[in-house]
């Protein structure tokens, strides 16, 4: 299975990349850390699933930059662009936040669960909260990994 990570959080990609390279049901692994660069790595390759965070800078941040416009509901936007250019990656959307989005306009995660799920049922899985200092998150990726690879073999049947 190729993986294609777009996170920003060093700590918490430097966890999610190591624990998948620790599968065997995982032959490959990419790391994009932001909505930019993630975007046009799903337009340049394949990936069977992305693991992707909701709130994303909108370009990558090179050394000694600050300024930069953060994307609140950046994994929305890239589930929107994956539905129009009819790409077939599955997205597990992994978050360490239960509210997105700024001022007053900020929707929770049950309902943002919600959403996607109606807005992108051909390729959104589900939702897993990160916590570093837990392996709750691990049991849960594993779990939907295998889901994953059961329902390819199945539609490759």
């Amino acid at each position: 299975m190729k993986v294609l990570v777009i996170e920003d959080d060093p700590n918490k990609a430097t966890q999610v990349l190591n624990f998948l390279n620790e599968l065997e049901s995982i032959s490959s692994v990419a790391h994009k850390r932001s909505y930019q660069s993630g975007l046009k790595e799903l337009y340049d390759s394949e990936y069977n699933l992305v693991l992707l965070d909701m709130s994303l800078p909108t370009y990558d941040i090179r050394p000694g930059e600050d300024a930069y416009k953060f994307r609140h509901l950046a994994g929305h936007d890239i589930l929107s662009e994956i539905k129009r250019k009819k790409k077939l990656a599955r997205v597990i959307i992994v978050t360490q936040f239960e509210r997105f989005g700024e001022g007053r306009q900020y929707i929770s995660l049950k309902d943002l669960r919600m959403t996607l799920r109606l807005d992108f049922p051909e390729s959104y899985v589900d939702t897993i909260s990160y916590h570093p200092g837990r392996t709750t998150w691990k049991e849960e990726l594993v779990k939907l990994i295998e889901k994953e690879k059961r329902n390819d073999k199945d539609s490759s049947s």
